[in-house]
């Protein structure tokens, strides 16, 4: 086989692995609630990432890409994600929020489109309430502890002491 014979097939290898170190998958979302208003959603931190861009509506699907009630770009990481914060829009179990992303990975955008969360009860759930087994564990409120909730706690297992000693 001559050099220029070989030409083609060197192209087309080249062109096989140029195509294929252009393609990214950008990471699946995490959403949270924020009880008791507010959400986030994120991605995590990696490297070549120098933006993230999250569009979304609550309970209308987007069919357009102009058709969004929130857009915003992320251009910082903090704690090893990539983070949009709303603190406005209060979530109800049953809504469904409608969204997609946007990772910039290498200089170049990538999409994650016809995204969607439906808000649970489990996204308001307090955990350990009655603290059953009797330690300090914090009340969690959406895996978030809840300092507010813990000092009534606290002043509960008080006032019921001096009741128990006046008793």
């Amino acid at each position: 086989m001559s050099q220029t014979s070989k030409l083609p097939v060197y192209l087309l290898l080249l062109a096989i692995s140029v195509g294929g170190s252009l393609s990214y998958d950008v990471p699946k979302a995490t959403v949270k609630v924020i009880f008791p208003i507010g959400f986030e959603v994120s991605i995590p931190d990696e490297p070549g990432i120098s933006l993230f861009a999250f569009h979304g509506k609550v309970n209308e699907d987007i069919y357009d890409l102009s058709d969004q009630t929130w857009a915003a770009d992320i251009i910082k990481s903090r704690n090893g994600r990539w983070t949009y914060r709303n603190r406005n829009q209060k979530l109800r179990p049953g809504d469904v929020l409608y969204y997609w992303t946007t990772a910039r990975y290498n200089g170049i955008d990538y999409h994650n489109y016809n995204q969607e969360y439906v808000v649970s009860r489990k996204d308001f759930q307090r955990l350990d309430e009655n603290d059953t087994n009797g330690d300090d564990q914090p009340i969690l409120e959406n895996s978030q502890s809840n300092i507010l909730v813990q000092f009534i706690k606290h002043i509960q297992i008080q006032k019921s002491s001096i009741v128990n000693i006046r008793s």
